[in-house]
C-alpha cells in the first residue's frame, strides 16, 4: 500500500507501524523528534501500536539545535 512519508509517496507493507517506518527511515532513537499522522500528533507510546493505512499522511518533525 501507498502512504506519504513527509510528503513523498512510499509504499509499505499492510501492517506497517510508525515504528516499523521509522526503523526502516533509519530513525531508530525517538529523541528529538516528532510524529503526526494526518496532522494529529501520536504519543510515542502509540507508535508501535498504530497500523497505517493507505494514503495516511506521516509527517516527521525534528528538533535541531543551532541558531
Amino acid at each position: 500500500m501507498t502512504i506519504f512519508f513527509n510528503n513523498t509517496p512510499i509504499s509499505v507493507e499492510q501492517d506497517a507501524t510508525i515504528e516499523k517506518i521509522l526503523q526502516a527511515k533509519g530513525l531508530r532513537k525517538p529523541e528529538g523528534i516528532a510524529v503526526a499522522l494526518n496532522s494529529k500528533v501520536v504519543p510515542k507510546e502509540e507508535w508501535s501500536k498504530t497500523t497505517l493505512q493507505p494514503n495516511d499522511m506521516l509527517l516527521i518533525i525534528g528538533a535541531y539545535y543551532g541558531g
